[in-house]
């Protein structure tokens, strides 16, 4: 009796081999087996598609977080420049700006203020990651605890994980903190939790839809230049898909500005003017209002403490904030114009 060789068998019999596909190991030992994982190289090293599909969602998340937290900075910044408070401090003033951690969206944030001109010394930096904090000292950020941060900076970017929040809450309790707003990049912990927990009454959150992405972002993530219409359009879109936003960012600011020694009205109408970018709503003859028109309290005056932010003010003014102005014109303010000028927050 004749028996068939195991080779013509394989080769009349079996599909052709296709290294992208290899035949599924019969045993576990086959799995282990060198030939195997050879075959199997392109496959095993290959990430799933639900994996590519977090990745690239990741970096879209990112790129809208950090466009956002640029739009609220340059917004609390300009808000304040003609408040008596500011003005007493000295030129240039540093600390205007702390992050508290330096992992992903953290480091983002950072990179985005010091690409988009703001000086590194106005920059604090608190994290557990002291290799990243030397990074970014050696560019001349400010080395701080969270504490020391709290307590000098006007802007508060919280970049933590959500277990850490109670922990920080403690430390901001413990030692106070002085007149500024906080900004949290916290995924999945809403503004009133996170007051909650740091203390703090009003805490604006950043928010990502990733429903509300662009078609092409999906396949092949964000635009790789941060700043492009079409990425501040959508995190212009993401920002305002949260209820009420608008007015309670600018309740948060015209509080500072309060604060910071302007007058209701004076105060109403930079939050105003730096939130939905037309000062005429609600501004009535404010002083504040007559100085712009003027052309007084500019930040680019040599003796003023924010001279040195003309340039990301500048940029903000002229790049950023041209585009988020122009999606909250369309989908909210402009609907309703009565609403978005009352405090009721």
């Amino acid at each position: 009796m004749s028996t068939a060789s195991p080779v013509a068998n394989l080769t009349s019999s079996s599909p052709p081999f296709d290294p992208s596909n290899p035949p599924p190991a019969q045993s576990e030992s086959e799995m282990m087996s060198p030939s195997f994982i050879t075959r199997s190289l392109q496959n095993l090293t290959k990430l799933s598609p639900s994996m590519s599909l977090s990745s690239t969602s990741r970096d879209d998340a990112t790129k809208i977080i950090t466009l956002q937290i640029l739009f609220l900075t340059g917004a609390t910044l300009t808000s304040i420049r003609n408040s008596p408070i500011l003005k007493s401090y000295p030129s240039p003033m540093h600390g205007l700006v702390g992050v508290i951690g330096c992992g992903l969206i953290g480091s983002a944030v950072i990179d985005a203020l010091l690409e988009s001109g703001f000086p590194p010394s106005s920059i604090m930096v608190a994290s557990r990651d002291s290799q990243k904090v030397d990074k970014y000292a050696k560019q001349g950020c400010i080395r701080c605890d969270d504490s020391e941060l709290v307590q000098t900076c006007k802007v508060v970017i919280i970049c933590v994980a959500p277990q850490h929040l109670r922990g920080l809450g403690n430390q901001i309790r413990k030692v106070g903190r002085r007149n500024s707003v906080i900004f949290s990049t916290v995924a999945g912990v809403s503004g009133v939790k996170i007051g909650k927990l740091l203390g703090i009454s009003r805490v604006i959150r950043t928010f990502v839809d990733l429903v509300q992405l662009p078609v092409e972002w999906g396949a092949s993530g964000p635009p790789t230049s941060l700043v492009t219409s079409d990425a501040l359009t959508v995190s212009a879109k993401n920002f305002v898909a949260e209820k009420n936003v608008l007015q309670y960012s600018k309740a948060c600011i015209e509080s500072l500005c309060e604060d910071m020694g302007l007058g209701k009205r004076d105060s109403s109408y930079e939050a105003t003017y730096a939130i939905v970018g037309d000062g005429e709503i609600g501004g009535g003859g404010s002083p504040v209002k007559k100085k712009r028109e003027k052309g007084e309290g500019k930040e680019e005056e040599e003796d003023h403490p924010l001279h040195e932010l003309h340039g990301f003010l500048k940029y903000w003014k002229e790049v950023i904030a041209v585009g988020f102005f122009e999606i909250f014109a369309e989908e909210v303010y402009a609907k309703d114009l009565p609403a978005f000028n009352e405090n009721n927050v």
